[in-house]
């Protein structure tokens, strides 16, 4: 709503419910100055129609007064330029009296109007516009003039509303929760890295999903994980049925630390391109076939032991090769790769990577893109974090995952 529409709300109540002499001269004024927009701006317009308002509430305000037995009178104007989203500042005349403190009603409408750019403002920062790119465009499409700090300390609002979720209860329970994370540019001190931004979903019972956690550490590690872990803990999380994460060695320890009886699935994905890296150009192709085979089980046939079956014989087929081939599945983590066959079979691609944050990722990576880097960790964590907030309000909370109400809390193996 622009300070126009605003305008026209304020007159049209005036005149429509609550008619008085004021109101009827107000309606006067405004005809005259319409009939005489071809001499007079649009700029102009507004600031005699403001000017009307005032002079009326002042007249209302005297005449209050002066049934109450208080004296006082009208005592000029003062100036006061007003910031809208147009080409040029407005100069107003507000109207004042001797003896007591009156304020315009109208004011509140110019506070409001600057309300409306500081929320411009928000909107382009959270949109992947840098500080310097917000300022130069509401100085030269909106002549509003503001610094790159104040872009910079509009923004720190995120931060009080990243502190009161981190303060939120959370569920009790949820059916399966995800761990990834995303690598983004920070800078600390003089020097700059790409550091881990750490992200925890989960699916909550009633099949919406929804933002646990959010840290960030120099790089993504399962005492890293574990910090994240206990986080959600600490906000009441007691049970969860499925924990996806990466294939990082010793993760699985610290999910059953902190969640007894949890079951946990590496991430399959994560495990078949870490394979690929390994192996020559010639090869790729055929093994990334291979491998999906060995993974493919999808169907109400397929079982832990068949699966098992199927990567025996893939590494048979490419030992010859790939000698080292069999340290990537080692005995004492292999069951954690095939977790999902543990579910119904309808969940099983849903839960066996962790791609289904994929999406979220790309949406941080382009918001995130412009900025180049962060000045501070917190910062950082207070961008992303609004950026998957609005990004669960559009889709998370919006489509609850039907499939997942085939979901079994306790499951057995095949």
């Amino acid at each position: 709503m622009s300070i126009f529409d605003i305008l026209n709300c304020e007159i049209m109540f005036n005149m429509t419910n609550q008619p008085n002499p004021q109101s009827n001269i107000l309606l006067l004024g405004l005809k005259n100055l319409r009939a005489s927009l071809t001499s007079f701006s649009l700029e102009q317009f507004v600031v005699n129609t403001l000017e009307m308002l005032m002079y009326l509430e002042r007249d209302e305000y005297l005449q209050a007064l002066k049934k109450s037995g208080a004296k006082d009178k009208g005592n000029g104007t003062y100036p006061r330029s007003f910031k809208s989203l147009s080409r040029n500042s407005l100069v107003i005349n507000i109207p004042r009296t001797r003896y007591t403190e009156f304020k315009p009603l109208v004011l509140a409408f110019l506070k409001y109007n600057q309300e409306q750019v500081n929320e411009l403002v928000l909107k382009l920062y959270r949109k992947g516009l840098t500080t310097r790119d917000i300022a130069d465009i509401l100085t030269n499409f909106f002549g509003e003039e503001m610094s790159y700090a104040k872009v910079s300390d509009l923004a720190s609002t995120f931060h009080e509303i990243r502190q009161a979720w981190e303060n939120t209860p959370l569920e009790n329970y949820y059916k399966v929760v995800y761990c990834d994370a995303i690598y983004i540019t920070l800078r600390r001190g003089k020097s700059y890295s790409k550091e881990a931004v750490h992200i925890i979903y989960g699916v909550r019972e009633d099949n919406k999903r929804e933002l646990l956690d959010l840290a960030i550490n120099p790089t993504e590690s399962a005492a890293s994980w574990s910090a994240s872990l206990q986080a959600i803990k600490q906000r009441q999380v007691k049970k969860i049925d499925l924990i996806v994460a990466d294939g990082l060695k010793g993760l699985e320890n610290e999910v059953h630390k902190h969640f007894p009886g949890t079951l946990f699935q590496k991430c399959v994905v994560h495990k078949m391109r870490n394979v690929l890296t390994k192996t020559r150009p010639k090869d790729k192709d055929q093994i990334a076939i291979d491998l999906k085979e060995v993974f493919n089980n999808f169907d109400s046939n397929s079982t832990v032991s068949t699966a098992l079956d199927k990567l025996k014989r893939f590494i048979d087929k490419w030992k010859v090769y790939y000698p080292y081939l069999k340290r990537h599945f080692a005995e004492d983590t292999l069951e954690y790769y095939f977790t999902y066959i543990r579910f119904p079979y309808t969940l099983r691609k849903m839960i066996y990577t962790t791609n289904s944050i994929e999406s979220l990722n790309k949406r941080i990576r382009k918001a995130t893109r412009n900025k180049q880097s962060f000045e501070k960790p917190s910062r950082l964590l207070d961008y992303v974090f609004i950026i998957i907030k609005d990004f669960e309000n559009e889709n998370w909370m919006k489509y609850p995952v039907s499939a997942f109400a085939a979901w079994r809390q306790k499951t057995q193996l095949n």
